[in-house]
């Protein structure tokens, strides 16, 4: 048994070796991000330091996230991370920005806006999956990096043949991303409950046939029955796609009215 505040304990340690506010991380980002002559005299530098943190998110997730836990795996103490970074907060803000450049963006759009928004949101689709903590992350603390600022640049640039007043281009690129990501989300939690319950696609699909059958048979319910009854299943990267379909048609509708 772990002593009282034990794993806890820790945490909060961990929390109070630097000192963050909302910014920290961003202001690494933005400022002068180069280790300072003492740290560079550490074995250690800042990006050893995110990319050993995006190794720990993408296997164990956020919660599996602690400097203790990255300091682990690049074989030193929790405390000598703290001379490149305060905290696990300014740490997540430069992992995002980390990962979010492994993608290249094209120079300029190809001028084609439905496509390149189709094309922002598989990519963004494949990101996440790469990096399943980024949803949760993003919801904490906001892509406001020098790459996700320049990612939202772009993808607003898709939109400046289109008529379109600024606010309504933000609403459209802002509505492409969420869906995104809330998909990818559901994806994930369907996941992990097939994980825990030890059962496959085929298995589930049997199951709820079997428990959802006689109930469907009554005829109380024939449109959900013609649904889940249909051969043309969608998987869960499909059924983005589709709604991000649905959202260019509401776009494309907003441009011919301009």
């Amino acid at each position: 048994m772990s002593s009282p505040g034990g794993e806890a304990g820790r945490e909060a340690g961990e929390s109070q070796a630097g000192e963050e506010s909302f910014w920290s991380g961003y202001d690494l980002l933005w400022g002068d991000n180069a280790d300072t002559a003492a740290t560079r005299r550490s074995p250690l530098d800042r990006t050893r330091i995110v990319r050993a943190a995006l190794r720990v998110a993408d296997a164990d997730g956020l919660a599996g996230l602690t400097m203790r836990r990255v300091a682990t795996e690049l074989g030193t103490g929790a405390m000598s991370l703290y001379r490149h970074v305060p905290g696990k907060e300014a740490l997540v803000s430069l992992m995002i920005d980390e990962a979010l450049g492994e993608d290249v963006l094209p120079d300029q759009p190809s001028g084609d806006w439905r496509g390149d928004l189709r094309t922002v949101a598989s990519m963004m689709w494949d990101f996440i999956q790469r990096h399943p903590w980024y949803p949760e992350a993003v919801m904490e603390r906001p892509p406001i990096t020098p790459r996700g600022l320049a990612a939202f640049e772009f993808a607003l640039s898709i939109l400046d043949d289109t008529g379109l007043p600024p606010n309504e281009r933000v609403v459209i690129v802002a509505t492409v991303t969420s869906t995104v990501i809330n998909a990818a989300q559901n994806a994930a939690a369907e996941a992990r409950a097939r994980s825990r319950f030890r059962v496959t696609d085929e298995e589930i699909v049997s199951s709820v046939s079997a428990f959802l059958g006689p109930i469907l048979e009554r005829g109380e319910y024939p449109r959900l029955r013609e649904a889940l009854t249909s051969d043309n299943r969608l998987d869960p990267k499909q059924e983005m796609q589709v709604s991000i379909e649905l959202i260019l048609d509401g776009a494309a509708a907003r441009i011919a009215a301009s």
